[in-house]
């Protein structure tokens, strides 16, 4: 039986998508622990794939992840990490501490890019025959010269506030990106997304 996830990055066109779009599909995986208080009406509440760099990151609080009915987490960086089992265990939910390890090499390989977590998503999915549609929330592909996220500057995670320090850093004061990414140009990562899914036979959607 074929299913139909939907992933949820962070970029600013998350704003443009709607809580009912979301709850559409059969699953929902979500990348780098995405804000999710006050913006239930764009995502939802509900993910059960979770994509992150376990090595940088401020988890959600437990009331938080117990809301969300998260079943498995995929460490994206390319150094394993077991550091998320602790988290994993906690909740009884699934890890994969080495998947980017896996996954960055076979992309740089194969398609000659260093893989952002969305795409590594994306990646997973559209890979695995189970899944024919794919719906893509969030996925502005790092525009220089506009907003990074789709949420305030006060609310990145600690972890990763000296990106906005100022200066030579690849965000200003306000959130706006004003270096090009080391994940791929965007033409890049939009033709990756493209031939990708039509080799796989994918149906892409998106919030209209």
């Amino acid at each position: 039986m074929s299913k139909s996830v939907v992933i949820v990055g962070k970029g600013p066109s998350v704003m443009r998508s709607s809580k009912e779009f979301v709850e559409s599909f059969d699953e929902v995986a979500f990348c780098n622990f995405p804000p999710v208080d006050g913006y239930e009406k764009c995502i939802g509440t509900h993910c059960d794939w979770m994509f992150a760099n376990m090595w940088d990151l401020n988890l959600y609080e437990d009331k938080i992840v117990e809301n969300l009915g998260l079943k498995h987490i995929f460490n994206t960086h390319i150094k394993p990490c077991t550091d998320g089992n602790a988290f994993a265990n906690k909740f009884s939910v699934g890890y994969s501490h080495d998947y980017g390890t896996v996954v960055v090499n076979e992309i740089k390989t194969n398609y000659n890019f260093d893989p952002s977590t969305g795409i590594q998503a994306f990646y997973f999915f559209v890979k695995n025959p189970e899944y024919t549609t794919i719906g893509l929330v969030g996925f502005d592909n790092f525009k220089t010269g506009e907003k990074g996220y789709y949420y305030s500057v006060s609310e990145v995670q600690s972890s990763l506030k000296y990106l906005y320090s100022g200066g030579d850093t690849p965000y200003t004061n306000d959130g706006i990106r004003r270096k090009p990414t080391l994940h791929g140009s965007t033409e890049m990562m939009k033709k990756f997304i493209k031939e990708t899914s039509e080799k796989y036979g994918v149906t892409l959607r998106k919030p209209e």
